[in-house]
C-alpha cells in the first residue's frame, strides 16, 4: 500500500513538472514565433531599401555616364583648341622665318601643309593647259611624296583636328584660326558648364543612395539580430522538448508498468476463483486416475438440480415434507380419540 501511495505521488510530481514544462515549451515557442516575425518585416523592409537603393544606383550610373559623355565633348573641344592654338604659334613663327621648337613643326600643322601643298598641285594640274607631260610627270611624283608622307602623318592626328591651311595666306589663315580657337572654346565651357549642372543634380542622388544603403545596412543587421535570438530560443526550445519526452516516456513506462500489475492481478483472481470443472489441467488429472482404475474422493456439498433428487425421480424434499405432515397430523387425531 505505501508502495502505491509512493508511486501515485512520483507519478503527480511528474505530471506536474510535465505541466509546467509544456507551459514554458508553448512560451519559448511564442518567443521564437516573435523573434521570426520581427526578423521577416527586417527582412521585408530591408529588401524593399535595397530595390530602391539598386534603382537610385541605376539611375545614378546612367547620369553619371550622361556627365561623362558630355564631359568627353569638352575635352574634345578642348584639344581641338589647344590644336588650333598651337598651329597658331607655328604658323606666326613660320610668317616671322622661325620654326618651332628644334625647328620642328607639329604633326598638325605638317599635315595641313602638305594637304594644302596636295591641293595645290591637283589644282594646277586640273586648270593649267601648259603643263609639258615631263612637268606633269614631275608634279604627280610629288603628289605621291606628299601623300606617303600624309598617310604616316595621319595616324598621329585625330581627324577633328585636321585643318586646312592656305599656304598663301598665312595672317588670313591665322585669323581664321583665332576666331575658330575661340569658338572651340566657347564650346568647352558650354559644355562643362552644362556638365556642371548635371552634377548638381546627381549629387543629392548620391547622398539619398549612401542613406539608403544606410539603412538597408542597418535593417540587415536587425535582421541578423533577430535570426540569432531566434535560434538561441530554437536551441532552448530542443533542449526542453528533450525532457518533456523524457519524462512522457517514463510516465508511459509507468502507466505500461500500472497496467501490467492491474494486469497480472486479474489474471491471479481468475484463476482463484476457478472451480474443478473450469480446471483443464485438474479435470485431465481425475481422466487420467479414472483410467488407471484408482478411486477419486470429492469433498463439499451437492449443488445443482440433482441435490434434492431421489433415484426414482421425486424430490427428497417433497417426501420429508409430506412425512413431517403426516405425523403431525396423527398426533392430533390421537388426542382427540383419547379424549
Amino acid at each position: 500500500m505505501t508502495e502505491s501511495k509512493g508511486a501515485d505521488s512520483s507519478d503527480a510530481d511528474l505530471r506536474d513538472q510535465l505541466k509546467s514544462m509544456e507551459s514554458k515549451l508553448r512560451r519559448l515557442r511564442d518567443i521564437r514565433q516573435q523573434h521570426n516575425d520581427a526578423g521577416k518585416r527586417s527582412a521585408d523592409s530591408r529588401n524593399a531599401i535595397q530595390k530602391e537603393y539598386n534603382k537610385l544606383r541605376n539611375e545614378i550610373s546612367l547620369k553619371l555616364e550622361e556627365n561623362k559623355e558630355i564631359r568627353n565633348k569638352a575635352k574634345m573641344h578642348q584639344a581641338r583648341r589647344d590644336a588650333i592654338q598651337q598651329q597658331i604659334k607655328e604658323l606666326i613663327g613660320q610668317s616671322k622665318n622661325s620654326r618651332g621648337e628644334k625647328g620642328k613643326k607639329s604633326p598638325v600643322l605638317e599635315l595641313s601643309e602638305i594637304q594644302s601643298q596636295i591641293d595645290k598641285l591637283e589644282n594646277m594640274l586640273e586648270t593649267d593647259g601648259s603643263v609639258t607631260l615631263d612637268k606633269e610627270n614631275k608634279v604627280l611624283k610629288l603628289i605621291k611624296k606628299h601623300s606617303n608622307r600624309k598617310k604616316e602623318l595621319e595616324p598621329l592626328v585625330e581627324e577633328a583636328m585636321r585643318i586646312k591651311i592656305d599656304l598663301d595666306n598665312i595672317e588670313g589663315s591665322i585669323q581664321e584660326l583665332k576666331i575658330e580657337a575661340d569658338s572651340e572654346h566657347a564650346s568647352m565651357v558650354g559644355f562643362h558648364e552644362e556638365a556642371d549642372k548635371l552634377w548638381d543634380t546627381i549629387k543629392p542622388l548620391f547622398e539619398e543612395r549612401d542613406f539608403k544603403k544606410a539603412e538597408g545596412d542597418r535593417l540587415h543587421e536587425a535582421f541578423l539580430e533577430c535570426r540569432k535570438q531566434a535560434d538561441e530560443v530554437h536551441a532552448e526550445v530542443v533542449t526542453m522538448l528533450e525532457q518533456v519526452n523524457q519524462i512522457r516516456d517514463k510516465l508511459k513506462q509507468e502507466r505500461l508498468e500500472a497496467q501490467s500489475w492491474i494486469d497480472d492481478h486479474n489474471e491471479s483472481v481468475r484463476k482463484a476463483l476457478k472451480t474443478p470443472d473450469q480446471d483443464e489441467k485438474l479435470a485431465g488429472s481425475l481422466t487420467q486416475a479414472l483410467l488407471a482404475g484408482t478411486s477419486v474422493s470429492f469433498g463439499g456439498s451437492e449443488t445443482g438440480t440433482n441435490a434434492n433428487t431421489r433415484t426414482d425421480g421425486r424430490s427428497t424434499r417433497k417426501v420429508n415434507m409430506r412425512r413431517s405432515g403426516a405425523a403431525r397430523g396423527n398426533r392430533g387425531r390421537t388426542k382427540s380419540r383419547e379424549e
